[in-house]
Protein backbone atom coordinates (compact mmCIF):
# COMPACT_ATOMS: atom_id res chain seq x y z
CA UNK A 1 0.00 0.00 0.00
CA UNK A 2 2.91 2.45 1.05
CA UNK A 3 6.17 2.77 -0.15
CA UNK A 4 9.18 3.28 1.84
CA UNK A 5 10.86 5.13 -1.25
CA UNK A 6 12.60 8.42 -1.13
CA UNK A 7 10.35 9.60 -3.66
CA UNK A 8 7.33 9.38 -1.21
CA UNK A 9 5.58 12.73 -2.83
CA UNK A 10 4.80 14.28 0.39
CA UNK A 11 8.31 14.67 1.35
CA UNK A 12 9.51 17.95 -0.37
CA UNK A 13 6.65 19.45 0.69
CA UNK A 14 6.20 21.78 3.49
CA UNK A 15 8.52 25.01 4.23
CA UNK A 16 11.85 26.14 2.93
CA UNK A 17 14.81 25.36 5.43
CA UNK A 18 16.21 28.16 7.34
CA UNK A 19 19.82 26.37 8.28
CA UNK A 20 19.07 23.73 10.20
CA UNK A 21 18.75 21.29 7.30
CA UNK A 22 18.76 17.73 8.56
CA UNK A 23 20.80 14.71 6.67
CA UNK A 24 21.06 11.49 6.89
CA UNK A 25 24.63 10.24 8.52
CA UNK A 26 25.87 7.30 10.41
CA UNK A 27 22.77 6.45 12.91
CA UNK A 28 24.14 4.11 15.22
CA UNK A 29 27.79 6.20 15.57
CA UNK A 30 26.54 9.26 14.96
CA UNK A 31 23.06 9.04 17.30
CA UNK A 32 20.85 10.64 14.66
CA UNK A 33 20.67 13.17 11.79
CA UNK A 34 23.04 16.21 12.35
CA UNK A 35 21.83 19.72 11.27
CA UNK A 36 23.67 22.49 10.92
CA UNK A 37 22.70 23.96 14.07
CA UNK A 38 24.34 21.17 15.51
CA UNK A 39 20.59 19.83 16.69
CA UNK A 40 20.05 16.20 15.72
CA UNK A 41 16.83 14.47 15.08
CA UNK A 42 16.68 10.97 16.61
CA UNK A 43 14.53 8.44 15.18
CA UNK A 44 13.06 6.05 17.36
CA UNK A 45 9.96 3.31 16.60
CA UNK A 46 8.08 1.52 19.00
CA UNK A 47 8.12 -2.15 19.86
CA UNK A 48 4.69 -1.82 20.04
CA UNK A 49 4.14 -0.55 16.37
CA UNK A 50 6.19 -3.95 15.84
CA UNK A 51 3.68 -6.18 17.37
CA UNK A 52 2.50 -8.89 14.05
CA UNK A 53 5.11 -7.86 11.66
CA UNK A 54 5.84 -8.83 8.82
CA UNK A 55 2.59 -8.24 6.76
CA UNK A 56 1.14 -11.49 5.75
CA UNK A 57 3.98 -13.56 7.27
CA UNK A 58 4.16 -16.97 8.55
CA UNK A 59 5.70 -15.87 11.48
CA UNK A 60 6.01 -12.19 13.62
CA UNK A 61 9.52 -11.53 14.04
CA UNK A 62 11.59 -12.21 17.22
CA UNK A 63 12.19 -9.12 19.73
CA UNK A 64 16.18 -9.61 18.04
CA UNK A 65 14.51 -9.77 14.79
CA UNK A 66 12.40 -6.33 14.96
CA UNK A 67 15.83 -4.60 16.68
CA UNK A 68 17.47 -6.07 13.53
CA UNK A 69 15.18 -3.92 11.06
CA UNK A 70 15.45 -1.10 13.06
CA UNK A 71 19.30 -1.41 13.05
CA UNK A 72 18.94 -2.13 9.27
CA UNK A 73 16.42 0.71 8.78
CA UNK A 74 18.70 3.30 10.25
CA UNK A 75 16.61 4.05 13.54
CA UNK A 76 18.27 5.49 15.96
CA UNK A 77 16.47 3.72 19.35
CA UNK A 78 13.12 2.02 20.07
CA UNK A 79 10.70 2.63 22.35
CA UNK A 80 8.83 0.22 24.90
CA UNK A 81 5.06 0.54 25.92
CA UNK A 82 4.44 -1.13 29.14
CA UNK A 83 1.25 -1.23 28.17
CA UNK A 84 1.53 -3.02 25.26
CA UNK A 85 0.63 -7.10 24.50
CA UNK A 86 3.89 -8.01 23.66
CA UNK A 87 6.42 -6.19 25.97
CA UNK A 88 9.00 -8.05 26.48
CA UNK A 89 10.48 -8.30 29.80
CA UNK A 90 13.17 -6.21 30.42
CA UNK A 91 16.27 -8.08 31.13
CA UNK A 92 14.95 -10.02 27.72
CA UNK A 93 15.38 -6.29 26.29
CA UNK A 94 18.52 -5.11 28.06
CA UNK A 95 20.43 -8.60 27.10
CA UNK A 96 19.90 -7.22 23.28
CA UNK A 97 22.11 -4.04 24.06
CA UNK A 98 24.66 -5.08 21.31
CA UNK A 99 22.18 -3.24 18.87
CA UNK A 100 23.46 -0.27 20.06
CA UNK A 101 19.87 1.41 20.09
CA UNK A 102 19.14 4.12 22.40
CA UNK A 103 15.72 3.39 24.59
CA UNK A 104 13.09 4.59 26.04
CA UNK A 105 10.16 4.01 28.07
CA UNK A 106 6.53 4.93 27.49
CA UNK A 107 4.36 4.26 30.23
CA UNK A 108 0.85 4.77 31.51
CA UNK A 109 1.22 6.02 35.07
CA UNK A 110 -1.74 6.40 37.56
CA UNK A 111 0.36 6.62 40.83
CA UNK A 112 3.86 6.52 42.46
CA UNK A 113 3.96 2.53 42.39
CA UNK A 114 3.36 2.91 38.55
CA UNK A 115 6.24 5.29 38.33
CA UNK A 116 8.50 3.80 40.04
CA UNK A 117 7.92 0.31 38.11
CA UNK A 118 8.22 2.16 35.18
CA UNK A 119 11.87 3.65 36.06
CA UNK A 120 12.49 0.03 37.60
CA UNK A 121 12.54 -0.97 33.51
CA UNK A 122 14.06 1.89 32.79
CA UNK A 123 17.34 1.21 34.62
CA UNK A 124 17.36 -2.10 33.62
CA UNK A 125 17.45 -1.59 29.89
CA UNK A 126 19.46 1.83 30.16
CA UNK A 127 16.91 4.28 28.93
CA UNK A 128 17.40 8.05 29.46
CA UNK A 129 13.62 9.09 28.92
CA UNK A 130 10.39 8.57 29.70
CA UNK A 131 7.03 9.37 27.54
CA UNK A 132 3.91 9.30 30.27
CA UNK A 133 0.54 9.08 29.91
CA UNK A 134 -1.19 10.65 32.84
CA UNK A 135 -3.94 8.47 33.82
CA UNK A 136 -5.41 11.71 36.57
CA UNK A 137 -8.78 12.53 36.03
CA UNK A 138 -9.50 16.17 38.44
CA UNK A 139 -10.69 18.93 37.26
CA UNK A 140 -8.19 21.30 39.74
CA UNK A 141 -6.01 21.36 37.29
CA UNK A 142 -3.43 22.87 40.08
CA UNK A 143 -3.59 20.02 42.02
CA UNK A 144 -2.59 17.56 38.58
CA UNK A 145 0.02 19.94 37.87
CA UNK A 146 1.92 19.47 41.00
CA UNK A 147 1.31 15.63 41.04
CA UNK A 148 2.96 15.72 37.57
CA UNK A 149 5.64 18.38 38.05
CA UNK A 150 6.45 15.64 41.08
CA UNK A 151 6.92 12.84 38.80
CA UNK A 152 8.98 14.79 36.43
CA UNK A 153 11.09 15.51 38.70
CA UNK A 154 11.44 11.96 40.66
CA UNK A 155 12.32 11.25 36.79
CA UNK A 156 15.18 13.48 36.76
CA UNK A 157 16.59 12.70 40.10
CA UNK A 158 16.62 8.84 38.74
CA UNK A 159 18.62 10.36 35.27
CA UNK A 160 15.59 10.15 33.08
CA UNK A 161 14.39 13.08 31.25
CA UNK A 162 10.01 12.97 31.64
CA UNK A 163 7.99 14.26 28.51
CA UNK A 164 3.89 14.51 29.11
CA UNK A 165 2.18 12.46 26.01
CA UNK A 166 -0.98 13.98 24.21
CA UNK A 167 -3.23 11.08 24.55
CA UNK A 168 -6.97 10.16 24.73
CA UNK A 169 -8.23 9.03 27.72
CA UNK A 170 -5.48 10.67 29.82
CA UNK A 171 -5.07 14.15 31.73
CA UNK A 172 -4.19 15.63 28.07
CA UNK A 173 -7.53 14.57 26.66
CA UNK A 174 -8.66 17.59 25.47
CA UNK A 175 -6.61 20.10 23.74
CA UNK A 176 -8.65 22.77 25.30
CA UNK A 177 -8.33 21.31 28.70
CA UNK A 178 -4.59 20.61 27.90
CA UNK A 179 -3.86 24.41 26.94
CA UNK A 180 -4.94 25.54 30.19
CA UNK A 181 -3.01 22.89 31.71
CA UNK A 182 0.21 24.02 30.49
CA UNK A 183 -0.44 27.87 32.15
CA UNK A 184 -0.81 25.93 35.30
CA UNK A 185 2.35 23.46 34.68
CA UNK A 186 5.49 23.97 35.63
CA UNK A 187 7.71 25.10 32.52
CA UNK A 188 10.37 22.50 32.71
CA UNK A 189 7.48 20.07 32.22
CA UNK A 190 7.70 19.46 28.01
CA UNK A 191 5.05 17.55 25.86
CA UNK A 192 5.76 14.53 23.32
CA UNK A 193 3.38 15.81 20.49
CA UNK A 194 0.90 13.08 19.30
CA UNK A 195 -1.91 14.88 17.23
CA UNK A 196 -3.69 11.83 16.53
CA UNK A 197 -5.88 11.42 19.38
CA UNK A 198 -7.24 15.36 19.26
CA UNK A 199 -7.47 14.95 15.09
CA UNK A 200 -9.94 11.68 16.29
CA UNK A 201 -10.60 12.18 19.73
CA UNK A 202 -11.95 16.02 19.14
CA UNK A 203 -13.10 15.16 15.21
CA UNK A 204 -11.38 18.18 14.03
CA UNK A 205 -12.62 19.73 11.16
CA UNK A 206 -10.60 20.19 8.11
CA UNK A 207 -9.26 22.13 7.32
CA UNK A 208 -9.01 23.00 11.63
CA UNK A 209 -10.63 26.45 13.03
CA UNK A 210 -8.45 29.09 13.87
CA UNK A 211 -9.34 28.45 17.34
CA UNK A 212 -7.96 24.77 17.04
CA UNK A 213 -4.94 26.11 15.65
CA UNK A 214 -4.47 28.84 18.68
CA UNK A 215 -4.40 25.86 20.75
CA UNK A 216 -1.90 23.63 18.65
CA UNK A 217 0.79 26.68 18.39
CA UNK A 218 0.26 26.64 22.66
CA UNK A 219 1.41 22.64 22.70
CA UNK A 220 3.85 23.70 19.93
CA UNK A 221 5.36 25.73 22.28
CA UNK A 222 5.95 23.61 25.14
CA UNK A 223 6.61 20.45 22.46
CA UNK A 224 9.56 18.12 23.09
CA UNK A 225 9.27 15.35 20.80
CA UNK A 226 6.86 14.43 17.91
CA UNK A 227 5.38 11.27 17.37
CA UNK A 228 4.31 10.04 14.01
CA UNK A 229 0.92 8.52 13.17
CA UNK A 230 -1.61 10.09 10.96
CA UNK A 231 -5.54 10.55 11.80
CA UNK A 232 -8.16 11.63 10.41
CA UNK A 233 -10.92 13.24 12.51
CA UNK A 234 -13.15 9.51 12.21
CA UNK A 235 -9.99 7.31 12.42
CA UNK A 236 -6.92 7.21 14.73
CA UNK A 237 -4.53 5.70 12.58
CA UNK A 238 -4.38 4.91 9.11
CA UNK A 239 -3.17 3.44 6.06
CA UNK A 240 -0.75 5.74 3.74
CA UNK A 241 -0.75 6.73 0.38
CA UNK A 242 -4.99 6.70 -0.41
CA UNK A 243 -6.25 9.55 -2.25
CA UNK A 244 -8.79 10.00 0.21
CA UNK A 245 -6.33 10.73 3.43
CA UNK A 246 -4.50 13.01 1.16
CA UNK A 247 -5.42 16.13 2.74
CA UNK A 248 -4.86 14.23 6.55
CA UNK A 249 -1.52 13.27 5.58
CA UNK A 250 -0.29 16.79 4.35
CA UNK A 251 -2.19 18.90 6.91
CA UNK A 252 0.36 16.11 9.47
CA UNK A 253 3.44 17.17 7.47
CA UNK A 254 2.59 20.89 8.02
CA UNK A 255 1.97 20.18 12.27
CA UNK A 256 5.10 18.63 11.67
CA UNK A 257 7.09 20.90 10.86
CA UNK A 258 5.66 23.49 12.82
CA UNK A 259 6.24 21.29 16.07
CA UNK A 260 10.10 20.78 15.37
CA UNK A 261 10.37 24.69 14.09
CA UNK A 262 9.05 25.34 17.76
CA UNK A 263 11.58 23.03 19.56
CA UNK A 264 14.73 24.52 17.60
CA UNK A 265 13.79 27.70 17.81
CA UNK A 266 13.86 26.91 22.25
CA UNK A 267 17.04 24.92 21.15
CA UNK A 268 18.53 27.73 19.77
CA UNK A 269 17.84 30.25 22.31
CA UNK A 270 18.96 27.74 25.21
CA UNK A 271 21.88 27.06 23.28
CA UNK A 272 21.16 23.24 23.72
CA UNK A 273 22.72 20.74 21.50
CA UNK A 274 20.27 18.02 22.70
CA UNK A 275 18.42 16.07 20.08
CA UNK A 276 15.11 16.15 18.89
CA UNK A 277 13.30 12.79 19.46
CA UNK A 278 11.04 11.67 16.63
CA UNK A 279 8.78 8.37 17.57
CA UNK A 280 6.84 6.63 14.61
CA UNK A 281 4.17 4.65 16.33
CA UNK A 282 1.91 2.53 14.24
CA UNK A 283 0.11 0.63 16.23
CA UNK A 284 -0.66 -3.17 15.92
CA UNK A 285 -4.59 -4.10 16.17
CA UNK A 286 -7.03 -2.46 16.87
CA UNK A 287 -5.40 0.66 16.16
CA UNK A 288 -4.88 -0.58 12.44
CA UNK A 289 -7.69 -0.92 10.39
CA UNK A 290 -8.91 -4.32 9.41
CA UNK A 291 -10.57 -6.23 7.09
CA UNK A 292 -13.57 -8.53 7.61
CA UNK A 293 -11.15 -10.95 7.99
CA UNK A 294 -9.33 -9.48 10.13
CA UNK A 295 -6.33 -8.72 8.36
CA UNK A 296 -5.00 -5.23 7.93
CA UNK A 297 -4.88 -3.12 5.55
CA UNK A 298 -1.60 -2.38 4.72
CA UNK A 299 1.78 -2.92 5.17
CA UNK A 300 2.80 -1.14 8.78
CA UNK A 301 6.36 -1.56 8.53
CA UNK A 302 6.61 -0.15 5.12
CA UNK A 303 4.11 2.57 6.36
CA UNK A 304 6.56 3.00 8.96
CA UNK A 305 9.80 3.35 6.87
CA UNK A 306 7.53 6.27 5.12
CA UNK A 307 6.93 8.09 8.13
CA UNK A 308 10.84 8.16 8.89
CA UNK A 309 11.38 9.72 5.23
CA UNK A 310 8.83 12.61 6.07
CA UNK A 311 9.96 13.33 9.41
CA UNK A 312 13.08 13.79 8.18
CA UNK A 313 11.71 16.04 5.31
CA UNK A 314 9.68 18.06 8.23
CA UNK A 315 12.81 18.65 10.00
CA UNK A 316 14.89 19.90 7.37
CA UNK A 317 12.05 22.54 6.46
CA UNK A 318 11.53 23.48 9.95
CA UNK A 319 13.28 27.31 10.47
CA UNK A 320 14.23 28.14 14.42
CA UNK A 321 14.38 31.51 12.93
CA UNK A 322 10.61 31.87 11.76
CA UNK A 323 8.62 34.37 13.92
CA UNK A 324 5.76 32.04 15.84
CA UNK A 325 2.29 32.33 13.92
CA UNK A 326 1.10 34.21 17.31
CA UNK A 327 3.48 37.15 16.54
CA UNK A 328 2.71 37.26 12.55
Amino acid sequence: MSSASRSDPMRGGGRATGGRAASRGDSMGGGGRATGGHVRLEMFNSLWAMEDLPWHAPRPWTIAEQLDRLVESGFDGVAVDLGARGRPEADELAALREHRLRTAVFAFIRDGADLDAALRYADTIGADRMVVCGCLFDHDLAAVSKTVLHWHRRCAAAGVAMQLETHRNTLTDDIRTTTRLLRELDAEVKLAIDLSHYVCGSEFPLPPTAEIEGHLEALFARAESVQGRIATRCQVQIPLGFPQHRAWEELFQDWWIRAFTAILRRRDHDGSPEPVMFCTELGTTPYAITDRDGSELSDRWADTLTLRDRAEAAFAAADPFERPASSR
